[in-house]
């Protein structure tokens, strides 16, 4: 190669300048017209890109394609365009603010299924074209993220003047909080919450949210957000939904930081988004269709969006290819139906014939069954509810045992995990008028392999001065609570248990107490431990599930309290036989070892005090005999020996009272 390169020599070819010179001209000139050629206003005019890339005669038909895509999503028109054979375009606007507007309605728009637009005004450019020092994403291994669940102790997060926060852990045996980690200052925040898993602590501000986990309850993620106030992860915690309280919902990948779609909608909340279990696949409702997008991009599978006029409520149902859906409305024929997206068939539940109020639906944890809340009406006031639950394993035809309570049910609680339902409404005095006491109706979804579901009805509750009903992950116990402020009855817990009596399901009430000026009460992830906090006294108190009080503390200015969330394990059908059957000997077993742990915790309590008082004897001993080392100066200083009793004069007063008659 080197003999090539000297026999090959170009100073013998004459070329002139002015060819150099014109073809230097010629070449960036040609680029230079591939390019938009409006003059770049910052104030009126954006940057677009993600086009699809074109002939020069298809322009036309990309622009019009372009005006319905934003007539189509109620977007902003421009005025004048310029467009490139690249994909890029230049937008003008009336005023700054349109054009800042735009931006912000345009940017990861899906123009097509291949297509994701990106629009920019000129100062959000000359950021990014700013050098600055590159800073990584924060990244942590999912088993760095749930490391915590390792440790079978319930966590508990305290906040104090919402700028330290603090992480415990519950030692239910020695009943006492121990210092996971000890004290962590916030930044400034509007809200906080754990995500569904436990992995990220959220941090709420007025334009942004922040992630923390993992160890240290460490700064991971921060994604920008006006207004934002409410969050939806998936399941998987991969995916998250931001809205902003208004009609603008963005998905981003978590790990990636990357906005993924924005969706405009008004008269729509957060609510209106599932997921489904496995986080393939998420679900929106408007206001007469099911629009359904695909991860990981989230583009929207037009093939499979489902009308549905007047939808109310959409659930998946885990483990199977149903879409639980309710329509119902003025004038709207009342449905409630689940559609299967592999066979594009709807099964439909029982027909409804008569007026209804409202209907909610709920979905088993692990898709057994499907259950409805329907409330009736006559002459515009509810005069019945209807609870029914429908069997998924006999669905030809539809399998559907109901209860129904002629009142006016107020609120209804349910724990999905094992079926638990609770109703309550207010009772009513001689005159037909609401009084303050409630009535709690429970019930209990069983199974059963030969009868299939049946709902059972556990009990009531009649004449309760609390007001609302909190079940346990686990669905044997319940707390019922009232938090209403300035009510003569905030503050009253009562602990139940579902027990068994000739081997049917009972209420059974095991504690009535009072915590003062109640503002916040809450189960542990597990379902073991209840607390319960009083912001205007800064009082905690955790109990056991039957109602031991466990730890009664009074926290410095402390203004908010979490359970860390976690997943939750529960017992097969036979274990939880077995444990009803045979707790008398698991009581036994379990007492037995807690007394060993116990013991061994009061034993080195002991060692250690009687150590210190070791300590402390020697030390008076030491002193002792410096002290009586120095008997023989302290004389000659003094002149007279202290310790000699005989030294001392004790005087007595008397005091003699005499009566003078006047």
């Amino acid at each position: 190669m080197s003999q090539l390169q000297d026999q090959i020599n170009f100073n013998d070819v004459d070329v002139a300048p002015e060819y150099i010179k014109r073809a230097c001209d010629e070449q960036p000139k040609d680029i230079l017209q591939e390019f938009p050629k409006l003059n770049f206003n910052p104030n009126l005019h954006i940057l677009l890109i993600g086009l699809p890339k074109i002939k020069e005669e298809m322009k036309p038909k990309l622009i019009t394609a372009l005006k319905g895509f934003l007539k189509k999503n109620n977007f902003i028109q421009f005025q004048e365009i310029d467009l490139n054979n690249y994909g890029y375009a230049v937008l003008s606007y009336e005023n700054e603010d349109q054009a800042q507007q735009a931006v912000e309605q345009i940017s990861n728009q899906n123009f097509d299924a291949k297509h994701q637009l990106l629009a920019f005004t000129q100062k959000q450019i000359n950021h990014i074209n700013q050098t600055s020092e590159y800073i990584p994403i924060t990244l942590k291994s999912r088993q760095q993220l749930l490391a915590f669940h390792k440790d079978a102790r319930s966590a508990l997060t305290i906040i104090q003047e919402k700028t330290k926060l603090s992480l415990k852990w519950l030692n239910s045996l020695e009943k006492k909080l121990e210092d996971n980690i000890t004290e962590m200052k916030l930044p400034t925040y509007d809200k906080l919450q754990w995500s569904p898993l436990g992995q990220y602590l959220v941090l709420f501000t007025e334009n942004e949210f922040s992630l923390y986990g993992a160890q240290d309850l460490e700064l991971l993620h921060k994604f920008e957000h006006k207004k934002v106030n409410e969050l939806l992860f998936s399941p998987d915690e991969q995916y998250v939904i931001s809205y902003d309280g208004l009609q603008q919902f963005i998905i981003w990948n978590i790990r990636e930081e990357r906005q993924l779609r924005q969706i405009v909608q008004q008269q729509s909340s957060i609510n209106h988004f599932k997921f489904k279990r496995d986080s393939k696949l998420l679900a929106f409702q408007t206001q007469d269709e099911i629009q359904i997008y695909e991860a990981p991009e989230f583009y929207q599978k037009n093939q499979l969006n489902l009308k549905a006029v007047g939808v109310k409520q959409i659930e998946w149902v885990p483990q199977t290819n149903y879409l639980a859906v309710v329509c119902y409305g003025k004038d709207i024929k009342t449905q409630i139906f689940l559609h299967d997206y592999n066979k594009h068939i709807d099964i439909k539940w029982r027909n409804i014939a008569f007026e209804i109020d409202s209907i909610q639906i709920f979905v088993h944890t692990y898709g057994k069954w499907v259950a409805t809340l329907i409330k009736k009406k006559q002459k515009n006031k509810v005069f019945a509810t209807t609870l029914q639950v429908g069997n998924l394993s006999k669905m030809d035809p539809f399998e559907i045992d109901e209860h129904t309570v002629n009142e006016d049910v107020e609120n209804i609680f349910a724990e999905l995990n094992t079926g638990k339902f609770a109703l309550s409404y207010r009772e009513k005095d001689k005159q037909q008028k609401p009084t303050s006491q409630f009535t709690f109706h429970l019930y209990s979804v069983q199974e059963d392999i030969k009868k299939g579901i049946k709902l059972c009805q556990l009990g009531e509750q009649k004449g309760k001065d609390t007001n609302e009903l909190l079940w346990a992950s686990n669905g044997n116990y319940f707390a019922m609570v009232n938090k209403t402020k300035n009510s003569p009855d905030q503050g009253k817990v009562e602990f139940g248990q579902i027990s068994k009596k000739n081997e049917q399901p009972i209420i059974e009430i095991t504690k009535s107490t009072n915590h003062f000026y109640m503002s916040h009460a809450q189960w542990d992830p597990t379902g073991t431990y209840f607390i319960t906090m009083s912001d205007l006294w800064h009082s905690v108190n955790i109990w056991s599930a039957i109602g031991e009080q466990l730890v009664k503390d009074t926290i410095t200015k402390v203004t908010d309290i979490h359970w860390r969330n976690k997943p939750i394990h529960l017992l097969s059908f036979k274990e939880e036989q077995e444990l009803q059957n045979n707790h008398k000997q698991f009581i036994k077993k379990y007492e037995a070892e807690d007394d060993k742990i116990l013991n061994k915790a009061k034993y080195d309590k002991e060692q250690k005090k009687k150590e210190m008082y070791n300590q402390f004897t020697q030390y008076l001993n030491e002193k002792r005999k410096i002290y009586n080392d120095t008997k023989e100066i302290r004389k000659k200083l003094l002149g007279w020996d202290e310790e000699d009793q005989n030294i001392y004069v004790q005087y007595k007063k008397i005091i003699k009272e005499e009566v003078v008659n006047l």
